[in-house]
């Protein structure tokens, strides 16, 4: 992420853009020619051709303070809004992230919600990884100037401040326009968002987004082969639950099957292979599958044991003599 805000200002104004901002403050204190005396003359000029900024912006305050009448004040104080802008552009080009922000914090106090200002002091918390005063800044000039990088750059901020809601919210202002690879991070997560609140549709799109940037031997950024092999075995999970939901049984079976492939102690993956069975009326199956699911006594323990002897029952007259023995026969098949 480091390197996508590199050059957030760039992308969001540009320093033409900047410039531009100068310019046009600049302009201002020609457009009207003031009376004043040459001692409030003298000491305006004094203020404004001195070079260093922090100096300039401390002299011109004075003379705001010293000469609060003079009609030199609307010029002196037209003058704070290119200086600032300059100095923070020397302090961004100079990546001094620490004075940058203190001093875009400065100029906002002044010039409240100015756009240079938000997108300065929200460059700088970002690099500086203060993600909680980035977030801050970042929205209030996405009110102003949204666009698809901000609000990449806001989603990451949220994530690290583990703003669910937000990060969701503004995740989904962009990630449609990334390619697979480049939205493989954004999308783990929505997947994983989305299958915990049991929207499995929705956390199925985004698996096989995942599928689509890594379906191959490339690991994707952060995952080692173990970590990659469970994570595949998540996604198919949710794209098998995706299918039997929506009676797909013989797709939902082919996802389970690549799944236990690759988490073959899965009793999840087992109990929805087993009611696919059954969905697609093989009922041999079906209970094998369910009996598995049972015999791994984790989560699906209780539900793959009610449904297993509902389908035996259903086909051996009511009874369920003889259901212990095909439990021990499926069992003794789990790796």
């Amino acid at each position: 992420m480091d390197r996508i805000a590199s050059l957030t200002l760039a992308l969001i104004f540009g320093f033409s853009g900047v410039g531009n901002l100068i310019a046009a403050t600049q302009e201002k204190s020609k457009t009207k020619k003031a009376e004043y005396t040459r001692e409030e003359y003298d000491a305006y000029q004094k203020a404004i051709k001195l070079t260093d900024h922090r100096a300039r912006i401390n002299a011109m305050k004075q003379f705001v303070a010293k000469h609060p009448s003079s009609m030199l004040v609307k010029y002196a104080r037209d003058n704070f809004n290119p200086v600032y802008i300059q100095w923070m552009q020397q302090l961004y080009k100079k990546k001094d992230m620490t004075t940058l922000g203190a001093v875009a914090e400065e100029f906002l106090k002044m010039r409240p919600g100015h756009e240079a200002g938000l997108a300065m002091a929200f460059e700088a918390y970002y690099q500086n990884k203060n993600y909680r005063k980035a977030a801050n800044y970042g929205e209030a000039l996405y009110g102003k100037k949204p666009s698809n990088n901000l609000a990449r750059l806001l989603a990451y901020s949220f994530d690290q401040l583990k703003n669910q809601a937000k990060f969701i919210s503004y995740t989904q202002k962009f990630v449609g326009t990334l390619s697979p690879k480049e939205g493989f991070y954004f999308n783990a997560k929505l997947s994983y968002y989305y299958a915990k609140r049991k929207n499995i549709s929705r956390a199925a799109s985004y698996c096989q987004k995942m599928l689509a940037a890594y379906g191959g031997t490339e690991l994707p950024p952060g995952y080692d082969e173990a970590k990659w092999r469970q994570e595949k075995g998540r996604i198919y999970s949710i794209t098998g639950r995706n299918h039997y939901e929506r009676k797909r049984y013989r797709q939902a079976l082919v996802a389970y099957q690549n799944s236990l492939r690759l988490r073959p102690r899965d009793d999840e993956a087992y109990y929805y292979m087993g009611m696919s069975n059954w969905g697609a009326e093989d009922t041999t199956t079906a209970m094998k599958n369910l009996a598995k699911a049972y015999s791994l006594n984790s989560g699906y323990a209780k539900v793959s044991r009610a449904q297993l002897e509902v389908l035996y029952k259903a086909i051996n007259k009511g009874s369920l003599d003889g259901l212990d023995r095909l439990m021990r026969a499926a069992a003794s098949e789990l790796p």
